[in-house]
């Protein structure tokens, strides 16, 4: 066979979709009996952050296992956000079910936190720099908004109260951004505003037994290829209060071989991000072609690359 390296790509909060798991009825039935509550993913649950992250983890869970049933194995795995829940899932570091736990944890307490006033935007046609001093500008502790994801070199989010966000926008708009969005998010996610919960999610971590990682897992605050499995939880309670380094994360994946990003369902935004910077990988939208026609392209590519 071919030398192909694959990269699973697993969405965060941003891309579900309204009866997303529909398909996944053994997953949906497995994880209701572990949180004991029935989950949701029509469009009114959808409002809440913690139905939007059940549902991800899920779904993303649920068709990468797929997939390797089917021989599509990944050599690296790269989650966004509460994407990478599923990512070390997959990579062999936690068990599906305190994974489970964690992201139920993590969601309930995210909702607590900021109830109403709160969400995530994107910035596009500004550099990191540009941005940060549009959020200094914008900032004022009543609003506050903070730099939050770098996805592309010039696609960042930020985290923080609407008005703080939309002051920032303002901001980014004088220094002339080319397009700014509101996310459907209704967090201040990745950012300082999280950083209580990021502590108690060390807490939880460190009492769950864990395994490095037997494929390489890209973290999501430093972008860095990690296996240990310390490092990686320690990944995964921190990057709620840190930018997750989409960019860098891809970045480390291509310069260690990676020529082909299979993004699990929903969506195509994690492929988009990365054709853009990296225009001689190859894609595959699973939510697009299917698994049948994922299975076949990889089999096709191997054999060419042979």
């Amino acid at each position: 066979m071919g030398n192909l390296k694959i990269v699973f790509t697993f969405p965060g909060q941003g891309a579900q979709i309204p009866g997303m798991l529909q398909d996944v009825p053994h997953y949906v039935k497995k994880a209701e009996r572990i949180i004991g509550a029935s989950i949701l993913d029509d469009e009114k649950a959808f409002q809440s952050t913690i139905w939007i992250q059940l549902a991800l983890f899920l779904k993303g869970v649920a068709v990468a296992e797929r997939l390797i049933e089917k021989n599509v194995c990944p050599q690296f795995v790269a989650g966004h956000s509460i994407g990478a829940f599923a990512a070390a899932v997959i990579s062999g570091v936690l068990t599906f079910e305190d994974a489970l736990k964690m992201v139920w944890h993590r969601a309930k307490r995210m909702d607590e936190a900021y109830p109403e006033g709160y969400g995530m935007g994107v910035i596009c046609g500004l550099t990191e720099r540009e941005v940060k001093k549009a959020v200094d500008l914008a900032y004022h502790v009543q609003f506050p908004v903070h730099l939050s994801n770098i996805n592309a070199e010039q696609q960042i989010a930020v985290s923080g109260s609407w008005q703080g966000i939309e002051k920032a926008f303002q901001f980014a708009k004088q220094f002339g951004a080319q397009k700014t969005t509101i996310l459907q998010v209704p967090i201040p996610s990745h950012s300082p505003l999280m950083a209580e919960l990021s502590e108690e999610l060390l807490d939880l971590i460190s009492k769950v037994p864990l395994n490095d990682a037997n494929i390489p897992y890209l973290a999501n605050r430093t972008g860095r290829m990690l296996s240990d499995k310390n490092k990686i939880s320690e990944d995964l309670a921190l990057n709620v209060a840190f930018p997750v380094r989409w960019n860098d994360m891809t970045e480390v994946c291509v310069e260690s071989g990676a020529d082909c990003f299979i993004e699990m369902p929903p969506g195509h935004v994690l492929s988009n991000l990365v054709k853009q910077a990296h225009e001689t990988t190859r894609q595959i939208v699973v939510d697009e072609v299917g698994l049948e026609a994922t299975q076949y392209l990889i089999k096709k590519w191997k054999e060419q690359d042979e």
